[in-house]
């Protein structure tokens, strides 16, 4: 079994440099960060880049996998993304991970799901057989 851990993004990084490698330290196997503009209930609190913030954490850990829970494409385009996280992905010495999906901004209800599905976010893909 493996075990992660969330660090959220919004320490100075003399602190959170010192959470990444405690995280190693402590025997996790991965660790993960947040890919919002803020967390709710800490609106108004410092919150770091996500993709700068993980690159810092591949410079001084070596067993870390690193990721990013799911990135949404309201704010950042897919393919720039996705460079700058195969480029992490050689960085770190344990690799990376990232998932995007389709989200509401935070400052709108979410959509049902059928009004997901009818404008085409609700969708997924599988191997043809």
């Amino acid at each position: 079994m493996r075990h992660g851990i969330v660090i959220l993004p919004q320490d100075p990084w003399a602190v959170a440099r010192r959470k990444w490698q405690s995280a190693e330290g402590l025997g996790f196997d991965h660790a993960w960060t947040y890919d919002h503009l803020s967390w709710r209930s800490l609106a108004g609190e410092p919150w770091h880049a996500t993709v700068p913030t993980l690159t810092a954490a591949a410079l001084v850990t070596e067993t870390l996998r690193l990721g990013t829970f799911v990135a949404s494409p309201n704010f950042r385009h897919p393919v720039p993304f996705a460079k700058e996280i195969a480029t992490l992905d050689e960085m770190a010495g344990a690799g990376s991970s990232s998932g995007s999906a389709p989200a509401e901004p935070a400052s709108m209800p979410a959509s049902s799901a059928s009004r997901r599905i009818h404008r085409g976010s609700a969708t997924s893909a599988s191997p043809s057989s």
